[in-house]
């Protein structure tokens, strides 16, 4: 009986020696396993968290665009609307020839209206004699020239200088714009619409476009359509 045991004792020692690597190297297995899972995991964190930060950047560049893209809506949108409101500002009726053409020249005395139907041209200077007499006819007509709105009279003034043209029309308490003679002889008179022939003194009428109306030279044609303004105008 102890001689068995002691066999049986001897046999599970052998045993335990022989399979004993065999344990080792399926515990090293499972734990090299283990680690490798572990780097596989490490590995796939890292591509995910990748991934996560390349969307993430990808999300960042398309808000940034987006908003580039809103700032430059929000640009074109201010350049437009100022756009608009400086075409409607131009947006006014385009002036007619002859208001267009005025323009072009310096006015002293006054500013001309520039939304007449029609303009009355009146050449006048104060070393004319005859002009000195159709400037107080010309005071009272332009009084009520002014009022209707609908015409304008533009004197020429033919004196040598604009002060001497300004005390000239002061004297005679005339309120209407005046255009030196000089600044419509370098544009050989081509340069406003309907101005007439030169003459002191001349008058000469035309509507907004320069289509001529009516016009005269000497101090009794000037007299009789300064008489007549109205019906060469608004009554016609």
């Amino acid at each position: 009986m102890k001689l068995r045991k002691y066999f049986m004792t001897l046999v599970m020692g052998l045993a335990a020696l022989m399979f004993a690597p065999v344990y080792a190297q399926d515990e090293a297995a499972e734990e090299t396993a283990a680690a490798e899972e572990e780097v596989v995991a490490d590995a796939d964190d890292e591509e995910n968290e990748g991934r996560s930060k390349k969307k993430k950047k990808k999300k960042s560049k398309k808000k940034s665009k987006k908003s580039r893209e809103a700032k430059d809506d929000a640009a074109t949108d201010k350049e437009d609307g100022g756009k608009k409101a400086k075409s409607k500002k131009d947006g006014a009726p385009e002036l007619a020839a002859v208001p267009a053409a005025l323009g072009n020249f310096k006015q002293i005395n006054g500013k001309p209206n520039l939304k007449a139907d029609y303009y009355i041209y009146m050449y006048s200077a104060s070393w004319c004699g005859y002009c000195k007499q159709c400037m107080p006819l010309a005071v009272e007509a332009y009084k009520k020239i002014k009022a209707s709105r609908k015409v304008e009279m533009i004197i020429i003034g033919g004196d040598k200088s604009e002060k001497e043209a300004k005390d000239y029309l002061k004297g005679y308490k005339a309120k209407m714009p005046c255009i030196m003679f000089s600044q419509l002889q370098a544009t050989q008179f081509r340069g406003l619409p309907g101005c007439g022939m030169p003459g002191y003194p001349a008058i000469a009428i035309a509507d907004k476009d320069g289509k001529h109306v009516a016009s005269g030279v000497g101090a009794a044609k000037v007299k009789e359509i300064l008489e007549n303004w109205k019906a060469h105008t608004i009554d016609r």
